[in-house]
């Protein structure tokens, strides 16, 4: 990882990572490419990393990486594996574009914990470039979507947009939430997220997940959908981190709590509330009782 004088960089305008909540998670087949078909509907929550990007005049083809934040000490030190550098290393190439690139990343939301903190970051550093160079964000159509989904990741697509959506597909596949779900969300739009500070590996739970008939039934009918909460991942991921179990003990225990579950393979859970206090009663409640878990209080963006 690069070391740069700070002081010496022109800012642009800072990229919000907002942080994706899967209010329900239904995976149908494992497709022939090992990846998976999947249900979902997906909130984001004001709660984020931070992208900043400089580009310079030079060009010499040279991404560099400065990573700040609460979680920097997490990632893996070769930036050439982190994917914002990878992000910006496919955009770049896809215009040949060659000026060097400084990009700050600040790191505010745990890693492998469920709630697309990287693919969020990966995605605001394309809509931060695209603004840069001049990009029309057309850019962002089908073919763009399915390609940087299995080159860089799912969750990408949908972080892209970061705003209320149904996705199906392996995550490509993005249509807006469902008209009797956004009238929930409206009048229940604070949320809570617990982390019992565990990192999970998404390859690995994935890896474990073995259909369930009435799980793949749900989703067939555009309808209806998943009750929020439903994450057939969810059992995978409590025999790997046990917390989660207990976390879920703790909401469902709270009676001001409307609803509640696991956000992807975990270990994040969720709680969504209709009263502000009432939110952040319950994670100072949490806090107390569990001071080192990564506990925060958000809105959703509705």
């Amino acid at each position: 990882m690069q070391s740069l004088n700070q002081s010496n960089i022109m800012h642009n305008k800072i990229e919000k990572a907002y942080a994706k909540i899967n209010l329900n998670l239904c995976i149908i087949n494992k497709r022939k490419d090992n990846y998976h078909n999947l249900y979902s509907d997906i909130i984001f929550v004001n709660i984020y990393d931070t992208i900043t990007i400089k580009a310079k005049s030079t060009k010499n083809n040279k991404i560099s990486l400065i990573i700040n934040g609460i979680f920097k000490n997490t990632l893996n030190t070769d930036i050439k594996e982190n994917i914002v550098y990878k992000a910006a290393h496919y955009f770049m190439k896809k215009y040949k574009i060659n000026n060097d690139l400084v990009i700050i990343l600040n790191k505010s939301l745990p890693i492998a914990s469920g709630i697309g903190g990287g693919s969020a970051d990966a995605a605001a550093t394309l809509r931060k470039l695209t603004e840069i160079f001049h990009i029309s964000k057309k850019t962002f159509n089908n073919i763009f979507l399915k390609k940087i989904s299995k080159k860089l990741g799912a969750d990408i697509p949908s972080c892209i947009f970061s705003s209320p959506q149904t996705v199906k597909g392996i995550g490509e596949k993005i249509y807006s939430l469902p008209i009797s779900l956004k009238k929930i969300l409206r009048n229940n739009h604070y949320i809570i997220l617990i982390n019992p500070n565990a990192s999970i590996s998404t390859e690995l739970v994935f890896s474990k997940w073995k259909i369930i008939p009435p799980l793949t039934n749900i989703v067939t009918s555009n309808k209806y959908y998943p009750k929020i909460g439903i994450n057939n991942l969810k059992p995978i991921a409590e025999n790997i981190e046990p917390s989660i179990i207990l976390i879920q003990k703790f909401l469902s225990s709270h009676s001001d709590i409307k609803f509640f579950g696991m956000s992807g393979s975990g270990a994040t859970c969720f709680g969504i509330f209709n009263n502000k206090k009432h939110a952040i009663k319950a994670k100072h409640y949490i806090k107390k009782i569990r001071p080192k878990w990564w506990i925060e209080f958000s809105t959703i963006n509705i």
